[in-house]
């Protein structure tokens, strides 16, 4: 699922924030067999049938998020009493338009949100307190260990994971062998190597689409590489700038490689889905992506030929290394409006409970090859499901898991981030520049 949330929506958050503020609600009543309290509840047109309103950050569902499509009507099968009406709008516009509703109080009653986004409606009394909820209905008990607790505010639950962000380099294994790459590079002098021989062979290194400015998340965990987590709260109180000796060796990381020909000759004029194209059409080596393109790729010709690595380790840094993003993304959360009728509340639970639940867990699994956030005990076929096998053996690895640094941030700050990587990806700026443009941003928020 692909993140862009445009600045200027900050701008209408916190104009709605001011002009509109709701009270939280209370935790659930019903209980983890509560379908008939949701059968005997009668709607507004008196038909006695529930119906929940969702709302999605993809336009198309069926296509972009099949998992979902598949759950939903394997739950209302399950619970004839309840149905689910769910809608979808591209990421941006479902953002915006998410932040206009929240001002009028018209929010749908259950929806997709970032994180950080999340944490400012939850501060505002838009969304429901999740925490007893979630333990009521044994959802934390099915979630993988690393994903409980995905949204918290003031150490209150406001938010479940809508996927496992999982992210670094794919790469093509034939690409790899035409240009006489035998082994996956870990540290960054290897990748260097990698991206010198792919050059001398005529093969794209690294694809990536500027236009979309968000599609940098293996960056974000090289930024990580470099001391993110652990210089946050300086960052935040001032007492650490963006401009410092770390980052800076981050940019200027990403700087070298713009100047060895890493990146696709049309970076500024493509967006996220070109460069995925290029990659899937077997013109570029690497792409930077994550866990949610498992299903493209396995349903593509290439499936067999796609591997993962988590990207470069640096020596001149003296943080951890052998890290990778293995949390969740954004979150499904429940609006306080909807959470003021206790039938409804039950419904959406019960929802949850399905999603999170063996069946739910499994229709992922094995109906759309994808990585569910619940804990799945079942067998993959890795001749069937070569990507989803490569990435999940990547998930269970002894590599160190860590949040995305996006989620850290206001969103304000955390685009900033983006487009100032970008800005070196293209020459626009330089590592002090971008470092300094990204402080720029932070200061006005201390």
């Amino acid at each position: 699922m692909m993140k862009k949330y445009w600045r200027k929506m900050m701008a209408l958050t916190c104009a709605a924030a001011m002009l509109f503020t709701m009270a939280g609600c209370g935790n659930a009543e019903g209980t983890t067999d509560g379908a008939e309290t949701a059968q005997s509840s009668t709607t507004a047109d008196g038909s006695g049938e529930i119906t929940i309103q969702f709302a999605e950050h993809v336009a198309d569902i069926q296509a972009q998020e099949p998992h979902l499509q598949k759950i939903i009507t394997a739950f209302e099968e399950s619970h004839p009493g309840i149905k689910i009406d769910i809608t979808g709008k591209e990421v941006s516009e479902h953002n915006t338009q998410m932040t206009l509703l929240a001002g009028e109080n018209k929010l749908p009653d259950v929806f997709w949100l970032e994180q950080a986004t999340a944490k400012e409606f939850a501060q505002n009394g838009y969304l429901y307190d999740l925490t007893d909820a979630l333990d009521q209905y044994g959802i934390n008990d099915s979630l993988l260990p690393g994903l409980v607790h995905s949204c918290t505010v003031d150490g209150k639950d406001v938010g479940m994971p809508s996927e496992v962000m999982m992210v670094g380099f794919y790469y093509n294994k034939d690409l790899f062998q035409q240009a006489g790459i035998e082994e996956v590079p870990v540290t960054y002098e290897e990748f260097l190597d990698v991206v010198d021989k792919l050059n001398a062979a005529g093969i794209t290194p690294l694809t990536v689409g500027a236009q979309d400015n968000y599609s940098i998340w293996a960056f974000e965990t090289m930024l990580a590489r470099y001391g993110f987590f652990e210089k946050l709260d300086g960052l935040k109180d001032g007492s650490i700038s963006w401009n410092n000796e770390d980052f800076i060796h981050y940019f200027e990381k990403v700087e070298e490689m713009r100047e060895k020909g890493t990146f696709t000759k049309d970076i500024s004029n493509i967006g996220y889905f070109e460069a995925k194209e290029q990659f899937l059409g077997g013109n570029a080596a690497m792409f930077n992506s994550g866990a949610w393109d498992i299903g493209d790729f396995e349903g593509s010709d290439m499936a067999s030929k796609i591997g993962f690595f988590w990207g470069p380790t640096f020596s001149d840094s003296q943080y951890e290394q052998q890290i990778g993003i293995k949390a969740s993304g954004g979150v499904y959360v429940v609006s306080s409006k909807a959470a003021e009728d206790p039938a409804l509340l039950d419904a959406i639970m019960q929802f949850w409970q399905f999603y999170y639940g063996e069946e739910g867990t499994r229709i992922i699994a094995e109906d759309t090859a994808a990585l569910p956030c619940s804990t799945y005990n079942g067998q993959i076929d890795e001749s069937q499901h070569p990507v989803l096998s490569t990435m999940i053996t990547a998930l269970n690895d002894d590599w160190k898991a860590v949040t995305e640094p996006f989620n850290s941030l206001s969103s304000n700050v955390a685009y900033g981030y983006f487009d100032a990587t970008f800005g070196v990806m293209t020459g626009v700026y330089t590592p002090e520049q971008a470092a300094d443009y990204v402080e720029n941003l932070q200061s006005a928020e201390r």
